[in-house]
This record gives C-alpha cells, sequence and structure tokens, in this order.
C-alpha cells in the first residue's frame, strides 16, 4: 500500500512536470506570436487612395484574416499598384514576368492547448492534465493570366501528449491539402471558372459543408467544381471524392468509398441580405446509425435565408433529406433558426442572439425508414469547442451575448440545453459519427452547456482564444453511463501571413 501511494505521487508529480513543460513551450510561442502579431499591427495602415489613380488598378479591399479562413479566396492584385504597407506584402504579390502573372504565398501557424476532465462524459480513455495539438498550412497561389491560375496548400498538424493517442482529425504529419487549377473563360467581366484538382468546399455557414477551421485538420475534397457567377447570384455545381485523411506523410489519397457532389446557388436579394438554394448528393459503401450499419445514399434539398437588416442579423435554414440505407428509404429534415441583435450605440457593444436547431431521428429503428438526419459534412465541433454532441436527432436551444469590451476583444457568453428529438434514436458527433445508442435510456434531455469565449484580436495577423466549457449532463446520459459532468479549457495562438 505505501509502495502504491508512493508510485501515484510519483505519477502525479510527473504528469505536473510534463504539464508545466507543455504551457511552457505554448507560452514561448504564444509570444513570439504576439510580438510579430504587435510589431506588425504597428507598421500596418489601410492602402490610400492612391491606387484609384493608376490605370486598370483593382479597387477590391485588401482581404483581412477572418473566419473561416478560406485563403484560396483572396485577391492581392491591388497590390500591383497600392503601397505596400504590412510586412507581409511584400510576398502577396510577386511579379513573375511583364503582365499579369504574379505569385502570393502565405501560411498559418496554430499553437492549441486543451484539457479536459471526463471527456466524452466519461468514454474511452481519459488523462490527467491536457496536451498541445498543433497545425501549420502553406500556400502558393499562381496567377498565370487572368485565363489560368494554379493554387496550391501543404498541411502539417500534430498532437503531442494526449492520453490514448490522437483524435481522427489530430494528425497529418505533412500532406497535399489543397491543388487545383483554375481555368476561366466565357464572358469579360462574369467568367466562367472551370476548378479542376483537390479543394475544399465551403457553402452556407458550415452546417452542411464546411472546411472544418476548428479541427487540428481541415478537409478537402478530389474532383471538378464549375463556377458560374451572374450579376447578382453564384451558382457552383460540383462532384468529388472526399480526401481520405491518413496520419503519415504523403499518403493522403481520394476516398475510394464515398462520393459527393451538388448544385449550390446563392442570390443577393438585397446588399446585404441573401438567398441560398442547394442539392446536395453524398454516398458511402458504410454508414453506422442507431438502426445499424450498411451502405447510404442520401439526396438533401434546402434554402436559407441570411443577412442583416438594421441592427438585426439573422441566419435561418431548412432541408430535407431523402434516399436510401440499406434496404430501407431515408426520410429526414432538419430546420435552424439564428437570430441577433446589436446595440451598436451602447457602451461594449452588446450583441444578443438565440440560436435553436432541430435534426430529425429515427422513430423506429426496426422498420423500413430511417429517420436521422446525416448532416454530410457540417463544422466541427457543431455545438462548442468541447467537441461533445453533434446535429442529429437533436433539439438545442442556445440564447448568447456578445461584448466588446474593447475593439481587438471580443467576449461570447453562451447557455445551451439539449434534447433527443426521437427517443428511440441515440446521439451522434459532429461529422453524423455515433456516439450512444437509442434503446438504453427513453430520457429525453441530454444535456446543458455553459461556455465563455474571449477572443483577443492583434490585428491583422494574430489571434489567441481562451475558451472554457462545462457540461452538465442530463438524465439520457445519466442512464447510460458514465454520464459524467465536463469540464473544458482551451488556449490558442494563431497567426496568418
Amino acid at each position: 500500500m505505501q509502495y502504491d501511494r508512493e508510485a501515484d505521487s510519483l505519477k502525479m508529480r510527473l504528469q505536473t512536470a510534463i504539464d508545466l513543460q507543455r504551457l511552457s513551450y505554448l507560452i514561448v510561442v504564444a509570444l513570439a506570436l504576439l510580438s510579430r502579431g504587435i510589431a506588425t499591427c504597428e507598421v500596418t495602415q489601410q492602402p490610400t487612395d492612391e491606387r484609384a489613380t493608376a490605370p486598370n488598378c483593382p479597387l477590391d479591399p485588401r482581404p483581412s484574416y477572418q473566419f473561416p479562413f478560406l485563403r484560396y479566396n483572396e485577391d492581392w492584385s491591388f497590390l500591383r499598384c497600392a503601397p505596400r504597407t504590412d510586412r507581409w506584402d511584400r510576398i502577396k504579390y510577386m511579379r513573375l514576368r511583364e503582365g499579369e502573372t504574379y505569385l502570393t504565398i502565405g501560411g498559418d501557424v496554430r499553437e492549441v492547448y486543451e484539457s479536459y476532465d471526463h471527456q466524452y462524459w466519461g468514454d474511452g480513455p481519459q488523462g490527467q492534465g491536457g496536451w498541445l495539438v498543433h497545425h501549420y498550412l502553406f500556400h502558393g497561389d499562381l496567377h498565370v493570366n487572368p485565363s489560368l491560375r494554379v493554387f496550391g496548400e501543404l498541411q502539417a498538424a500534430f498532437e503531442n501528449g494526449r492520453n490514448g493517442g490522437p483524435r481522427p482529425y489530430d494528425q497529418d504529419k505533412l500532406d497535399i491539402h489543397q491543388a487545383f487549377i483554375d481555368i476561366n473563360c466565357c464572358g469579360s467581366q462574369q467568367k466562367i471558372t472551370l476548378r479542376a484538382g483537390r479543394q475544399e468546399l465551403y457553402y452556407g455557414s458550415g452546417r452542411l459543408v464546411d472546411a472544418r477551421f476548428g479541427l487540428n485538420t481541415r478537409i478537402s475534397f478530389d474532383g471538378l467544381k464549375v463556377i458560374i457567377p451572374s450579376k447578382s447570384s453564384n451558382t457552383e455545381v460540383f462532384a468529388t471524392r472526399p480526401t481520405l485523411l491518413r496520419p503519415g506523410i504523403f499518403d493522403d489519397s481520394p476516398d475510394s468509398q464515398k462520393w459527393f457532389w451538388g448544385i449550390y446557388n446563392t442570390t443577393a436579394v438585397k446588399p446585404s441580405v441573401s438567398l441560398d438554394l442547394y442539392y446536395l448528393g453524398y454516398k458511402a459503401a458504410s454508414q453506422t446509425f442507431a438502426a445499424g450499419t450498411g451502405e447510404f445514399q442520401s439526396n438533401t434539398i434546402g434554402g436559407r435565408w441570411a443577412g442583416k437588416t438594421g441592427n438585426r442579423d439573422f441566419d435561418e435554414e431548412a432541408n430535407v433529406q431523402v434516399g436510401t440505407f440499406k434496404n430501407s428509404d431515408i426520410r429526414a429534415w432538419s430546420a435552424a433558426l439564428y437570430n441577433g441583435y446589436t446595440f451598436e450605440h451602447v457602451r461594449e457593444t452588446p450583441r444578443i442572439s438565440l440560436r435553436s436547431d432541430v435534426t430529425s431521428g429515427d422513430s423506429d429503428p426496426n422498420d423500413r425508414h430511417l429517420g436521422s438526419f446525416f448532416p454530410i459534412y457540417a463544422r466541427g465541433k457543431y455545438f462548442g469547442e468541447a467537441d461533445l454532441n453533434g446535429p442529429v436527432n437533436t433539439i438545442d436551444i442556445i440564447p448568447a451575448l456578445d461584448l466588446h469590451p474593447r475593439s481587438d476583444l471580443l467576449v461570447n457568453l453562451s447557455y445551451g440545453a439539449f434534447w433527443r428529438e426521437s427517443i428511440h434514436d441515440g446521439i451522434y458527433g459532429f461529422a453524423g459519427n455515433l456516439y450512444k445508442p437509442g434503446n438504453e435510456s427513453r430520457a429525453r434531455m441530454i444535456g446543458q452547456q455553459a461556455e465563455i469565449d474571449f477572443n483577443y484580436f492583434i490585428m491583422p495577423h494574430t489571434l489567441m482564444r481562451v475558451i472554457y466549457q462545462h457540461f452538465f449532463p442530463g438524465r439520457f446520459l445519466k442512464e447510460t453511463p458514465p454520464g459524467q459532468d465536463v469540464n473544458y479549457v482551451t488556449v490558442w495562438f494563431d497567426y496568418h501571413f
């Protein structure tokens, strides 16, 4: 017994030392990023209107580093005739020859510390203390001429210190994340673009198709996309296979077991209001629900209404999902409401918001109809940074408050409650992965969670985040043990250039 106590004490001291080492490493990286961000901020100012006096000079605004960080959408061509005011401008527009051939280089460095008490409510390996995850991106964007563009991006991601090893999205030592060519044709102003190769996809607010910025690895797709712009709308038609993420070096490949295709149209109804209409098709050789495992093909048809009018902002979406699962048909649906109001002339510019999502669940696992809504490629960490329940068989209500104590600091406070839409179906993760089947409890309440999120923007390159989240398990989780409370803390340092 004395030996066991001494061993436990030694283990705790070693774990404390390891945690201190990880935190010291994170602090060193953070200070480096902060000093670079502050230095950059001191020399940065917006380009003047001198560019307007140059012939054929683009008047597009300087790209900003903001969520969801779709770097391939950045346009730095205005630097052809604008003053270089940022330390990174020298690599944002590098003319390679006379004419319009230029190269843009950029990247991202993100260091994250995470710590859980009872991750996944106590299921699976549990560790004492926290761990680090590291994420790096580096891209090059070559504009050969107005009709031809080549974009490439490398991704590297690592995990250090997690008991049980890296989660599926934690590690990808080095791989080609994006590599595509754009061919523009058929128009003087609004050109049609054919995009071929490995590419990210992101539509709407990321409820169904997202690049998953919040995870330690972003996702991409191999295939073709046609972009058809017009004066007031944009239509994209695509056919792809998702890229199969593997942890090694240059070993990611198209997933031969899955297909993803669709049509997505966005129309500007007003300058600040848009209407989205879409069809999304998905096929997998094997998919698991509480009702079983089998071949799955879904067709999702829906619409989204989003924008801002005065002090009010809104993002509302609804869809239906049909198709086949094993020998059954799919009859599923989802709806989402998100409304906010900003008090612009009040101190700290508070914004109040209310979010509510409903995604259908399966009412009878033994019949020939699947009612579980599948979120396809929904954004990671869907209901909070702790990565717990996801948007399948869920009813949620989440009020929130945003505060701006200063111009570079955003504080978000939220409290959410979650129920099962069907008491005969289980609960799932953000990727539609089954966490717990529904046949062990008839309780509807999943639980409640409180979260506070500090975002410190050291403009224009550095973001620091500190998040605390607590999940209170409801009756369903308590009746499907271990059902423990979850405490989660994370610290981010993210540098973009």
